[in-house]
């Protein structure tokens, strides 16, 4: 998200609005938010109909993916915030580009917690529609 943030203006030049959409319980959700700081539209999907529809899945497999693992070890190791275990640790997300007709453009679900496209990916894919 953090990556995303930093790249605004130029979505706001591409005619994009980036939401975010939470699964976790609403106490859990506005916490995230608040240690984020983040700009944009956020939504609490607490039966995860957002999730089901997109067809993103929930994995212990991938939760604990040796990805995920290195992720959160070098986060310690530098003295990052990792937030702890809050809500479903092994629900996986995802990152879809919806144009103005409601046709999916891009869809990433993440085989894995750490697994996102590059905000080039996004930007290309922004791009490309206009």
């Amino acid at each position: 998200m953090a990556q995303v943030v930093l790249h605004q203006n130029t979505l706001q030049t591409l005619n994009t609005e980036v939401i975010t959409i939470s699964f976790g319980a609403t106490h859990w959700a506005q916490m995230w938010l608040q240690e984020t700081q983040s700009p944009f539209p956020f939504l609490v999907d607490t039966e995860r109909a957002a999730y089901h529809a997109y067809g993103l899945k929930s994995s212990i497999i991938s939760s604990w993916s040796f990805n995920n693992l290195w992720y959160y070890a070098k986060a310690v190791r530098q003295g990052r915030e990792t937030f702890g275990k809050r809500g479903n640790p092994h629900q996986l997300g995802g990152d879809f580009i919806v144009d103005k007709q409601g046709i999916l453009r891009l869809t990433h679900p993440s085989r894995e917690p750490t697994d996102r496209p590059s905000v080039n990916k996004l930007l290309e894919t922004l791009q490309n529609l206009q």
